[in-house]
């Protein structure tokens, strides 16, 4: 345990240096708060599989643009274990569950813990909180009843169970709800009464429209915020493709939120930025780092109240899970790296795979010709230099996606391009290979999340902690 233990503190120590993270030592407590107060509004920000690298990519390429990642700074660094009860990898169910609820759950499962009798079953933060006068509020960019938002007010076996987890949601009583909708809001087979009606019969302002929170009447009131428009998931769309009318960014939401949630009893805020995962799945460096930014921009909201009250205020910054294996140069590239060319993507690999299978479905030939004006056309905004390896790359893709003609190797299709379209895939390797990006998986991975934290209590999550440590410190620092 004491090797355990040295291992992380050193690799704490690597890691300052390496991202060059403005944070202060551990024993600094300057703007931070004393240590015997007690924060009374507490936000916890989970970028949802941001590993190191992922906010480390981030900085790297916001810092080029004359910007930064603001929370990268934030006074106290430390790194985050994530394994589940019953896999060293875990999902965001099991994890968002850890997290809320201080324990280890099984993967793929919701604050569920069946080996604890009824008396002792663990409890989210979420709602300690919300019995102890505090007001609760629950943002995210994916769906509602999503795992991470899900498993700090609802217990399922099953995270894949939408419609009993969001039937849960309303019987919360959580004050707010903002973002994403719900999914299978009326069942998986659209037979089910209406969650959002369920969610207005208890008495819930259900709104999409960000007018109708201007002026509010915070009298035993509830709030469910939707984004206007939504993903096929429920989702708010990614920053990357997001138009002007394609409603608000995670800093509205924020913002709104705290417009709701500010009382004399103070108050808790989790919100999530879903969409790294989404993006991190696909392998899709220029979504990730612009998904950071954009829950980068709603922390910004957050700290604006921090710094009207920096002695009752904490915010606190981590993941549930590492996605990708992102890394920071590959065999490719060796030692070079040009981060800045992620910004010649117009949009989204999964945005891109749309246009792909439009194209299929409107043709009845097809030419890989018409594939290099459509990447031109929608996908780069400045045309890289290609190899003869990325032309053979995508014509194999072509003919495997138009053709289903197998790829000349022996690894499954899967393995090679992932979930998206396999030709909008091989485009975004393209890219995130010449920008000096890897990855070495389109699924999760068991590497430690980063914690970046400042307020009262923010020194508590310098260091190396689990995720199931973080309820309890948080108990710790309210004195519950």
């Amino acid at each position: 345990m004491k090797y355990f233990k040295s291992v992380f503190v050193i690799s704490i120590v690597l890691v300052l240096s390496l991202l060059s993270f403005s944070c202060k030592t551990l024993n600094n407590k300057e703007n931070v708060g004393a240590d015997k107060k007690k924060p009374k509004y507490i936000f916890l920000f989970i970028g949802d599989g941001m590993g190191i690298n992922h906010a480390s990519l981030a900085k790297y390429f916001y810092k080029e643009k004359g910007d930064d990642i603001s929370f990268t700074n934030f006074p106290y660094f430390g790194v985050c274990t994530t394994t589940s009860k019953n896999s060293v990898i875990t999902d965001s169910g099991a994890a968002g569950s850890a997290i809320a609820c201080g324990e280890k759950a099984n993967f793929g499962s919701i604050s569920y813990y069946p080996w604890f009798s009824k008396d002792s079953l663990p409890v989210s933060f979420a709602k300690i909180a919300h019995e102890n006068g505090m007001k609760v509020g629950i943002i995210t960019t994916v769906s509602l009843n999503h795992a991470t938002p899900a498993a700090f007010y609802a217990q399922s076996s099953d995270r894949n169970l939408y419609y009993e987890i969001g039937s849960q949601l309303p019987e919360s009583g959580f004050e707010f709800f903002g973002g994403g909708g719900l999914k299978h809001v009326k069942g998986s087979d659209n037979n089910q009464p209406d969650l959002y009606e369920k969610a207005k019969s208890n008495n819930y302002i259900v709104s999409s429209n960000i007018k109708d929170f201007e002026k509010l009447d915070k009298k035993n009131t509830k709030y469910m915020f939707v984004n206007p428009k939504l993903g096929l998931e429920s989702d708010v769309p990614y920053k990357i493709d997001r138009k002007s009318d394609d409603g608000y960014n995670l800093a509205q939401f924020v913002k709104t939120g705290i417009k709701v949630l500010e009382n004399p009893n103070g108050f808790f805020m989790m919100v999530e930025g879903g969409k790294i995962d989404w993006a991190a799945h696909s392998n899709d460096g220029a979504t990730i780092v612009k998904e950071i930014y954009d829950m980068d921009l709603a922390i910004r909201e957050a700290y604006k109240f921090y710094e009207k009250y920096p002695e009752e205020t904490l915010i606190f910054v981590t993941a549930d899970h590492e996605t990708g294996g992102l890394s920071l140069g590959n065999a490719q590239m060796a030692y070079e790296s040009n981060f800045m060319l992620l910004d010649n993507q117009k949009i989204s690999i999964t945005n891109f795979s749309e246009k792909i299978k439009d194209y299929k479905e409107n043709n009845t030939k097809y030419s890989v010709d018409d594939i290099w004006k459509l990447a031109d056309e929608y996908f780069f905004t400045e045309t890289p230099i290609y190899t003869a390896s990325d032309s053979t790359r995508v014509l194999e893709a072509f003919n495997y996606y138009f053709y289903e003609k197998s790829p000349t190797t022996s690894l499954e299709p899967i393995i090679i391009y992932g979930a998206e379209n396999p030709v909008a895939s091989i485009f975004g390797n393209i890219m995130c290979t010449k920008a000096g990006v890897g990855f070495t998986t389109w699924a999760h991975t068991a590497a430690a999340v980063p914690v970046f934290a400042v307020g009262v209590g923010a020194d508590r999550f310098g260091g190396a902690i689990d995720n199931t440590e973080i309820k309890k410190i948080l108990l710790e620092l309210v004195e519950w």
